[in-house]
């Protein structure tokens, strides 16, 4: 959703929404989102074999690139590491 949508269904302008959210939340809309869609995205990294196009498609990022990017600040690792490490991290406990 964007902040202009997010902003109408609180009735608010989107730039009295966004000035509320962050002071609220301590973030901005863009980021809050930013942040949730790369915990999806960790979320289907750990849980399955998506390849990166499918998982950036159900988490709301534009592409595959994108996602990398985000995952990258967020994680401060690419997906597919990501994914190998948590691949590994579970074999040791199991």
């Amino acid at each position: 959703m964007s902040v202009q949508a997010l902003a109408a269904r609180a009735g608010l302008s989107a730039r009295h929404f966004a000035r509320l959210f962050q002071h609220e939340v301590g973030i901005t809309p863009a980021a809050w989102a930013e942040e949730a869609r790369v915990t999806a995205a960790r979320r289907l990294l750990e849980a399955g074999q998506d390849a990166p196009k499918h998982v950036a498609a159900r988490c709301g990022f534009a592409n595959a690139d994108m996602l990398r990017r985000a995952f990258s600040r967020h994680v401060g690792l690419m997906p597919a590491e990501y994914r190998r490490r948590f691949a590994a991290a579970k074999e040791m406990a199991g």
